[in-house]
Order: structure tokens, then C-alpha cells, then sequence
């Protein structure tokens, strides 16, 4: 309770910082206009906290209405568990420390006590797995699947000791694990794809460096793609689908972190972490601009 917020609002502090806020009033529903239904119900328009949907907070009268009209309605508290749920996993990467990873791989040595000792502490640092889960967290990979992840840091650490170089493997790994959420049914999922002369020309403008990996493109390229993103992106969002970019294992990392200040919900796997039973179905291809072809 806080004098500083409003009698309907709430806010999600992490560590004193403001992470999430949202209002809700208490004794009414939340009615969300999931379909792009006509129908306009009577109440108070807002947006829905977590992915922005059109809604409206109406009365348990008008509840049945709005479900005949096809809003997906819930209540109040609902709306408060969706979004901490949501922010949770958005702050994952910010919640784990090092003593926490610690904790999980002291955890693992009498189940897994040969994959340990090979890894610690002459292969990486307990500091490099950390850096190689919160890649993983901070892109909605479960982390759960520990031992996995070590097996694939130990097969690669004898090459690289770079964190996103190793994460990049760690996922083509778990893959199997992780990607059936992005399924639209089962073993098929929908995808935006790049032509191949567009990739390989992006793949030859990613710099690495010991910190970080960049995707260095002119202004007008960035523009073009991010305006055939959004597009599409956009388009596959109203037909309820996940918005979703399948790219070479080269190119997913720069790629993901260049677009993800302007498109943060948008999913990019690489064609090596889905697994072979899994059918690519394209709904739609990203040509190379016409002032490069």
C-alpha cells in the first residue's frame, strides 16, 4: 500500500526499481477484444497490462454478453497474475545472480558429479554459466534442463569461452525442449524466412567482439527490414499466431538483439534448434531490397 499510487494501481518493484505497473478495478471484468469482434460493450475501454489488447472493465451483467460476442473475459485478480507471471519472466535474467547458479550446480553434484568436476574449475567460471542462462531467460528458454545445458557448455568450452558463442550452441541443444511452444499444432510451425542472398549479405556485416556481437547495416537497409518486419510480424499476430523469424544459426544472434529494441515480442530461432520432425511452413519471405538486387 502507497500514497503514491492511485486507489485502482499497482506497480512491480525489483530491487526499488519500477518494473511493470497497471490499474484494475476491483469487482468488474476484463473483457478482451481478442477476435476483432463488431460488437462494442458498455464499460470502461483500457488496455489489457501485458500485450496491449483493446479491453474494456465491464460489470458481471455484462459478462455473458461479451462471451456470446467473443471477448475473452477475466477477472480482476487474473488480470494482476497474468502480468507478474509476464514480468517474472522478463526479469528473469536480472533475478539470477551468481550465487543462485552456484546453488543449482552445487545441486547437481551427487546426481551428476562427473559432468561437474569436468567442467569445474578448469573449463569455465561459474560466471560464464551465469552470463550463458540469462542469454537463455532473456529469450524465454527454460533453464531447467540443467545437466542439458552443462553437457553442451562442456562439449563446447574446449573452443570458445565466449558466453554467446556458447549459449548459440546451448539452444541448438535444447531445441527440442523449447521450441514445441512455438508450435502452432502439432510438429508444424509458422515462420518468417529471409531470401538467401538478403541472409548471406547480413551475415557478412556481423562484427564479433570479446563482449558482444553487433549487426552493422547502412540506416536504409535497417529501415527497409524493420518495415517488412513489423509487417509481417503484425499480420501473423491477427491471425493468432506467434510472430516468428527462422534465420541461419550465423545469423540468429545479431539479428535478435538488432531488432529487439524496436520489436522485443519478436521470436527468432535458427534453423538448427528446430528438430527434424518439425515441418517449417513459410507465411512469408523478406526479399532483398530492390536498390541491392
Amino acid at each position: 500500500d502507497s500514497i503514491d499510487l492511485e486507489a485502482n494501481q499497482y506497480r512491480f518493484l525489483l530491487r526499488g526499481k519500477i518494473v511493470a505497473s497497471g490499474s484494475i478495478m476491483p469487482g468488474r471484468w476484463l473483457a478482451m477484444n481478442v477476435t476483432g469482434s463488431k460488437v462494442e460493450l458498455r464499460g470502461v475501454p483500457t488496455k489489457e497490462p501485458v500485450f496491449g489488447i483493446d479491453a474494456v472493465w465491464i460489470t458481471d451483467e455484462d459478462r455473458r454478453e461479451a462471451e456470446f460476442a467473443g471477448y475473452s473475459v477475466v477477472d480482476a485478480l487474473s488480470v494482476i497474475i497474468t502480468h507478474l507471471s509476464e514480468t517474472l519472466k522478463q526479469v528473469a535474467p536480472m533475478i539470477l545472480t551468481r550465487q543462485e547458479v552456484q546453488n543449482m550446480i552445487d545441486s547437481l553434484k551427487s546426481s551428476h558429479p562427473a559432468l561437474v568436476s569436468e567442467l569445474f574449475p578448469d573449463l569455465v567460471t561459474v560466471g560464464v554459466v551465469q552470463r550463458i542462462l540469462e542469454n537463455l531467460l532473456r529469450e524465454g528458454v527454460p533453464i531447467k534442463n540443467l545437466p542439458v545445458i552443462l553437457e553442451a557448455v562442456a562439449d563446447y568450452a574446449h573452443v570458445t569461452k565466449n558466453p554467446d558463442e556458447l549459449s548459440e550452441q546451448v539452444r541448438k541443444r535444447l531445441g527440442l525442449y523449447f521450441t514445441g511452444q512455438y508450435e502452432c499444432e502439432p510438429g508444424l510451425i509458422k515462420v518468417i524466412t529471409l531470401d538467401p542472398r538478403l541472409e548471406q549479405t547480413l551475415v557478412s556485416r556481423i562484427q564479433k567482439t570479446h563482449f558482444e556481437v553487433i549487426l552493422s547495416i547502412d540506416p536504409s537497409l535497417a529501415q527497409y527490414l524493420l518495415k517488412e518486419l513489423t509487417e509481417r510480424a503484425n499480420f501473423m499476430i491477427e491471425q493468432g499466431l506467434q510472430a516468428l523469424v527462422v534465420v541461419g544459426s550465423e545469423l540468429r544472434l545479431a539479428f535478435k538483439r538488432f531488432f529487439e529494441p524496436s520489436l522485443p515480442r519478436l521470436v527468432v530461432l535458427a534453423f538448427q534448434e528446430i528438430p527434424p520432425q518439425v515441418e517449417i511452413q513459410t507465411v512469408g519471405i523478406i526479399m532483398m531490397p530492390p536498390n541491392q538486387q
